[in-house]
């Protein structure tokens, strides 16, 4: 689908603040709520929006900190450890990657127990081979900017 600068710009204002009004985006964009509308319903239709959501600062509910989980699986078996890595509450992405590892996982983390538990969960996991631990020390923004250009 080829997006033009109104699409764009549209994009760019519901990154920032999905719950901002088509009525307000039309005046900041200098075009009719009804573009804005017809725009953003093609858009969710083509499937290039796929959610409006909420962002959450993780230590408001209790989190202290996120840490990401570089994991190595035996060959082939890749999606299977996918599959129950997403089934993980405390996970908030894993994803297939290429690189040092065949899985990336971040999670927010309460304690330090709860690091150790979750690592031990994964090591437990059939197929799993290594699980190697980071730790964000700084985190500067944590919102969605998924390919938004």
């Amino acid at each position: 689908m080829k997006l033009d600068e109104i699409d764009l710009e549209i994009l760019e204002i519901l990154k920032k603040d999905a719950r901002t009004s088509f009525r307000e985006i039309a005046r900041r964009l200098e075009v009719s709520p009804d573009t804005v509308s017809n725009r953003y319903e093609r858009l969710r239709e083509q499937g290039v929006i796929i959610s409006s959501t909420v962002v959450v600062d993780p230590s408001r509910i209790g989190y202290s900190f996120i840490a990401r989980f570089g994991i190595d699986v035996k060959p082939a078996y890749s999606s299977q450890v996918l599959e129950r890595m997403i089934q993980i509450p405390s996970v908030i992405v894993a994803s297939k990657v290429v690189g040092n590892h065949d899985l990336v996982a971040i999670s927010v983390i309460r304690d330090f127990q709860h690091l150790c538990d979750l690592r031990d969960t994964i090591l437990e996991m059939p197929f799993v081979d290594k699980v190697e631990l980071g730790m964000w020390i700084e985190t500067m923004e944590l919102t969605p900017h998924y390919f938004i250009i």
